[in-house]
Formats: structure tokens, C-alpha cells, sequence
């Protein structure tokens, strides 16, 4: 009777020990996918891949054994490619958008005197809001000298997001940068899910081509589109942004600042957007998921965006930043 129960004692510990998760193999598997899906991967090892081996060997080189020594030897890899848009996260961040969980803040518009209209737009999250904002206050913003769009704290969202404000301000062309998306299959597989762009075709494999949703009706902003069209009123634009603004927010403010009315104002940019359109895949479902971005700027990795972010015409002090912009518009033509 005693031998039996320590037999199944034994048993039981060694199914136990082989039920547990293999973090080193999960480790390697993430590591796998990121040099597969990640758009930077060829840039940030470009003329050191001798150096990434080396620092991808000393990780390998002490056993994992749970889950926080994975998170920590996970976000020192990732540290090495410096893209803020390559990222670990500790839930399903896609799922927390798609159940609309994302913070909402509050999109505001109003009048700050007779001659000043401010809107509010804390993220490009959702085209219906910015959309839903802007039709709201057409009719005072096309009918006063200034606009103040404070887009601080904007981390990003759709490029889509922000074409209804892009008229308004226009003075000539505004050029939207070209992106290259990573055709792989993992890749073409999320974005095809969002949107139609056909079939899998081994071919495309690990190359470089034009993002394949810019022919999608779904997709409204196209790479290299034009949007034109110059209205007299607001004759002047501030565009209040800080280091929060990323992406999307980012993408936007690249449009403005093609505007002969628009002057940006505050401080440099986060530097999240040479990266982008990104994908979730997981690690250990419901405690380790990673972003990987899918596309790049074509021509990258020169004119660089995220080494240094998107600096401002004017900077500002940290405090009563709108009262600095109004005294900005009492001096301006």
C-alpha cells in the first residue's frame, strides 16, 4: 500500500512538473515571431547583426523558470530595437479596444472668446467621435480667425480618424507618407481580418511591399493621397501637442504642418510613428501578449521620425500653455 501511494506521489509531482509552462520555450517562440512579423527587425540590426546575436546569446544563456523573470528577459530583447511601438503588454490589448474598455476621454469644443474656437481631441480611437466633434462645430470654427486643435496626450489610433478636420486647414496639397507593410504570413493573416485584401500568396514572403489595404473602400486616408482645399476661415491654427502624442497623432500633426495657417506649438512628440499599423500576438494567454508593428515609411531608415519626435514651431512652458497661444495669436497676421 505504501509503495503504491508513493508511486502515484511520484506520478503525480512528475505530471505536475510537465503540465507547467515551458518558459524558455516560450521565450524563444516570442523571440522567433518578433524577428519574422516586426517591420523594424532588418533596420534595427542593420550593420550590427553580429552585435544582436551576441546580446540575443546572453539572454539564452540563464534559464527561465517563471513567469516574471519572462517578462523581464522579454522587455530587455525588446529594449534593444528602441520602437516605442514594440512593446510588451500583460493583457490582450486587442481585445480591451475591440470591447470599446480603451479610457475614454473627454473630445470638447468651444469657444474661448470672440475670436478663438479650441477643440479638444485626447485620441483618433474612433472616426465616429472626431467626426461627431467636428460636425457639432463646423459652423463656428469656418466663421472665426483662430483655431486651437489641443491634441495633447494623443496616443494615436486610426489614420482615418482625422480626415474630416484635414479640409479645414488645408491651404494647398497635403501629402500623406507612403508605408510598407512586412508580407508575411502571420502578418497578412491579422490585417485580413480587419479588412479584405485577398489571399495569401507565398511569393510575398518576408518582402517589403505597398501597405495591400490602401485599395480597400474600407481604408479612407490612402498612402500618398491628396487632400485639398482652402477655406478663409480659421485663418490661423495651433496645433497644441507633447510628449504623449504618438502615431496616428502623429501622422495627423506630419499633415498639419504642410498648412501655410498652421503652426505647432508645446513640445517635441513622443516619436511613435516610422513603425506602425501593429499586431498583437501572444506569449502565455491572459498574462503575456507583445505589439509588433506590421509597416514602415517608405525610405526609412532615413528622415527618421522616432529618434527625436516631431518638434513644435514654438515651444512652450509647462503652465497655462492655451493662455501662451492666445497671447501667440494677438501677434499674428
Amino acid at each position: 500500500m505504501k509503495h503504491t501511494t508513493l508511486t502515484l506521489l511520484i506520478l503525480f509531482l512528475f505530471q505536475a512538473l510537465y503540465a507547467q509552462v515551458d518558459y524558455h520555450s516560450k521565450y524563444r517562440e516570442a523571440i522567433a515571431s518578433i524577428e519574422k512579423n516586426y517591420a523594424g527587425f532588418k533596420d534595427k540590426t542593420a550593420e550590427k547583426e553580429d552585435y544582436y546575436e551576441y546580446f540575443k546569446a546572453e539572454l539564452e544563456k540563464d534559464s527561465i523558470r517563471g513567469l516574471s523573470t519572462l517578462k523581464k528577459r522579454l522587455k530587455t530583447y525588446i529594449s534593444f530595437f528602441d520602437d516605442n511601438h514594440l512593446k510588451l503588454y500583460e493583457f490582450d490589448a486587442e481585445k480591451y479596444v475591440a470591447k470599446k474598455q480603451y479610457k475614454i476621454k473627454a473630445f470638447n469644443f468651444k469657444m474661448l472668446d470672440d475670436n478663438t474656437c479650441y477643440l479638444k481631441i485626447p485620441h483618433f480611437m474612433y472616426k465616429s467621435r472626431v467626426d461627431s466633434l467636428i460636425n457639432h462645430s463646423i459652423d463656428s470654427i469656418s466663421s472665426k480667425k483662430n483655431l486651437i486643435i489641443d491634441i495633447r496626450g494623443n496616443g494615436g489610433g486610426g489614420d482615418d480618424s482625422f480626415s474630416s478636420i484635414l479640409p479645414i486647414i488645408a491651404t494647398n496639397d497635403m501629402y500623406i507618407r507612403n508605408i510598407e507593410f512586412l508580407a508575411t504570413k502571420a502578418n497578412w493573416e491579422f490585417v485580413n481580418s480587419v479588412l479584405d485584401i485577398g489571399k495569401w500568396k507565398e511569393e510575398y514572403d518576408d518582402q517589403m511591399i505597398p501597405a495591400p489595404w490602401i485599395s480597400s473602400r474600407k481604408f479612407l486616408v490612402k498612402g500618398n493621397d491628396e487632400i485639398n482645399g482652402v477655406n478663409e476661415f480659421p485663418k490661423n491654427v495651433a496645433v497644441l501637442v507633447d510628449r504623449e502624442v504618438g502615431s496616428a497623432g502623429e501622422q495627423f500633426l506630419f499633415c498639419a504642418k504642410q498648412s501655410f495657417k498652421v503652426k505647432v506649438f508645446g513640445e517635441n512628440t513622443g516619436g511613435t510613428i516610422d513603425y506602425s499599423n501593429c499586431r498583437h500576438f501572444k506569449v502565455i494567454k491572459d498574462k503575456i501578449y507583445i505589439q509588433a508593428p506590421t509597416t514602415k515609411f517608405s525610405g526609412l531608415p532615413v528622415n527618421q521620425i522616432d529618434k527625436h519626435g516631431i518638434a513644435p514651431d514654438f515651444y512652450l512652458n509647462k503652465e497655462n500653455q492655451i493662455e501662451q497661444v492666445l497671447k501667440y495669436f494677438e501677434i499674428w497676421r
